[in-house]
């Protein structure tokens, strides 16, 4: 109960299980601007500095996926935004599940209104055998943590 996550493999889905074998997720990370005010006080004595919560902003996921034959899945999501311009039938609401050494999910968050804004591939060098990769960056308004 005390023990810290320790993901053996995580899964994607954005109206459907995402294909890829995802190498890693980043960017999972919201922060708030922080709004500071001074007001004077009685007797022309300062008054504390008080600070609020201003702007939330949400950093882009960064996912890496090994690259599988025919699964096209980012790039046809992709295609239909920047291509097509269908940007608001397009965003889509997803989850990110971690899974631990026994295929029990142990984590998941939920995560909304997303689209990918980039798409890069690994370089292509036929000296390596290193499989080849893509790192998909997605925008998106929110997440939560729901387990």
């Amino acid at each position: 109960e005390h023990d810290p996550l320790i993901p053996h493999f995580f899964s994607l889905s954005f109206g459907q299980q995402v294909p890829g074998l995802i190498v890693s997720c980043d960017g999972l990370e919201s922060k708030s601007e922080i709004t500071e005010a001074r007001a004077g006080g009685q007797g022309g004595r300062e008054r504390p500095q008080s600070r609020t919560p201003g702007k939330l902003s949400f950093t882009p996921l960064q996912i890496k996926l090994f690259v599988l034959r025919g699964d096209t899945f980012f790039e046809d999501w992709f295609t239909l935004i920047h291509q097509y311009g269908k940007f608001k039938q397009s965003t889509r609401n997803g989850s990110i599940q971690m899974y631990d050494s026994e295929n029990t999910v142990i984590a998941q968050w939920d995560i909304t209104g997303a689209w990918p804004s980039k798409i890069a591939y690994s370089d292509l060098d036929a000296d390596s055998n290193d499989a080849m990769s893509v790192t998909v960056t997605l925008a998106y308004e929110n997440f939560e943590r729901v387990q």
